[in-house]
């Protein structure tokens, strides 16, 4: 018995060991955006993906094409969801930097701030240009984009773990471009995460469960109550 418990407790502190041990994340956006994930010695390259070698299909396309169809635009295409991850892959300009970082602000004060919390940000690094069609387009630019800009980095600061961090944003009247620049280095011990998971898992059920409850409580007759609170 001592032997079979001593080791299902190895296993327990090996895991407890491992899931120890910080995963790190670079992201660079600059003309593109580069993603890499490193554990212990392993690294993968999750950013930009390689591409794949096309097939050669468009013969039988042809063939299977009617001359009806030939000249109307396929409709069915579902467009992306509303991924503020994917917006920034997308447009990884001065839109796209600002999306993420102003969605990010808002999630961090949501139900699952707990799970961003529990990233630890070692550096960052985001600079803008911002330009317009004329100097008074520019300024106008340059103003709405500070007024999201730097209230949505000093909340993420204020809220996150962060070691390091600049942060710059600048009109450019001379030349009008528009350009950004992202890099970050980003930490998370995957025990800490599996908990924050765990307890907004735990804290999501509750809410359902007081709301499931309190639905039943409604549809329940007022005579039945009434009778309930006399006994």
């Amino acid at each position: 018995m001592l032997t079979a418990l001593y080791i299902i407790l190895g296993i327990i502190l090996f895991f407890i060991l491992i899931l120890s041990i910080k995963v790190k994340m670079t992201v660079h956006s600059e003309d593109g955006v580069s993603l890499s994930v490193s554990w212990l010695f392993l690294k993968f390259n999750i950013l930009p993906k390689k591409e794949k070698p096309e097939k050669k299909k468009k013969k039988k396309k042809k063939k299977e094409e009617k001359p009806e169809d030939s000249g109307k635009k396929d409709e069915t295409v579902k467009e992306p969801k509303d991924n503020p991850f994917v917006t920034f892959y997308n447009n990884n300009g001065v839109d796209g930097v600002l999306d993420l970082v102003k969605r990010l602000s808002v999630s961090l004060g949501g139900m699952f701030r707990r799970i961003y919390k529990s990233f630890r940000i070692e550096g960052l690094a985001v600079s803008l240009l911002v330009a317009g069609s004329d100097s008074a387009d520019t300024a106008l630019k340059y103003g709405k984009t500070c007024s999201v800009f730097f209230p949505a980095i000093g909340f993420i600061v204020d809220t996150m773990k962060v070691k390091k961090y600049s942060v710059d944003c600048n009109p450019d009247f001379a030349f009008g471009k528009n350009e950004a620049r992202l890099h970050a280095k980003i930490s998370v011990v995957p025990r800490r995460l599996i908990n924050a998971f765990i307890i907004v898992a735990f804290s999501l059920i509750f809410r359902v469960g007081i709301r499931f409850l309190k639905g039943l409580r409604k549809k329940v007759p007022k005579e039945e109550i009434i009778n309930e609170n006399i006994q």
